[in-house]
């Protein structure tokens, strides 16, 4: 029997079970793409202090397969932040179901023009949704190594 999936609002005690979700995310997706040093950063930068505090500030959604955290995303003012869905629930639309409700949010609440930061291993997926490139960042990690990202927009309300 498979388990309905449902979309709720993240509270902070979800921070443990969200990071688990994220750096699974990150350690099967990004290896491929990113030296160990940007996947660090990555693991870092979503570290259990900021995600409470994204859920606290933010519109933070969480889908959920019987008692397992399968993705989330967050809204924070006009940004897009930590969507991720874990590798095995991935290629079935949930991040598109995440990011479509993001969107439904921003518009509620006055936002016209979405932006985010998007991996190389995302970007594909944002392209899909409509995202457009605004500038490609390099961030310097340990090790001599570098993190490759986009910073990306979208136009809300247009179809």
């Amino acid at each position: 029997m498979t388990e309905e999936i449902i979309m709720k609002i993240a509270e902070p005690q979800d921070a443990d079970s969200l990071r688990e979700l994220i750096n699974e995310t990150i350690d099967t997706c990004y290896s491929h793409v990113y030296p160990q040093e940007a996947i660090d950063y990555f693991k870092d930068y979503h570290n259990r202090l900021n995600i409470v505090k994204d859920i606290l500030e933010g519109y933070c959604l969480i889908l959920t397969s019987g008692e397992e955290f399968i993705g989330t995303g967050t809204l924070l003012g006009s940004n897009a932040r930590r969507v991720f869905v874990k590798p095995k629930y991935q290629k079935m639309g949930l991040g598109k179901r995440i990011m479509y409700r993001l969107e439904e949010k921003a518009v509620e609440k006055g936002v016209r023009i979405m932006d985010l930061d998007a991996s190389l291993v995302a970007y594909p997926f944002y392209r899909i949704l409509g995202y457009e490139i605004q500038t490609e960042e390099v961030t310097p990690v340990k090790n001599g190594q570098n993190l490759r990202y986009y910073k990306m927009v979208k136009k809300l309300g247009d179809k």
